[in-house]
């Protein structure tokens, strides 16, 4: 977890160096205030956690906490960098989830090629009489369906209710 802690104090110090970086000071200096408990916590546990009497419960205290801390930290410093809000934050991860979960963001549109023109609607006249729709037979061939194997008479018997 050391490296993440030094992933976040050069990314600070980048943003010493170049101050227009930072779009929101508040968040920047939570960050950096969250740094330095992180470096606390980490040279507490050194200091009770390694020796004969040395306590594993604070050293997991510790750990955990560093943890949370580091995830607080690069939150807060994604935030002030990039001038947005928790909520913000929160309302473009509800709609990645959502996109995540359905798909595409918006239905695909076809655009014909250029210079090609969509084939026209057949739409009925206008105030004439229309005629009824001509009702159309479709005779299927004898033995439809699978074929039967050689030799067997087609089944034609109902389905046994036993």
């Amino acid at each position: 977890m050391e490296g993440v802690t030094t992933a976040i104090v050069l990314f600070i110090f980048a943003c010493v160096l170049y101050p227009a970086i930072v779009k929101n000071k508040t968040q920047f200096y939570a960050a950096f205030i969250a740094l330095l408990v992180i470096i606390l916590l980490h040279s507490m546990s050194y200091m009770f956690g390694f020796g004969k009497d040395g306590s594993a419960g604070f050293q997991v205290f510790a750990g955990a906490t560093t943890g949370l801390l580091q995830l607080a930290a690069i939150l807060l410093l994604f935030m002030s960098c990039g001038g947005v809000s928790l909520r913000d934050i929160g309302s473009e991860m509800g709609k990645v989830i959502e996109v995540i979960r359905r798909g595409e963001e918006e239905k695909t549109v076809i655009v014909p090629l250029s210079g090609e023109m969509p084939k026209p609607r057949q739409q009925p006249p206008m105030g004439g009489p229309t005629e009824p729709p001509v009702a159309e037979r479709i005779d299927a061939p004898s033995g439809p369906g699978w074929p039967q194997k050689k030799g067997e008479p087609p089944d034609r018997s109902s389905i046994p209710l036993e």
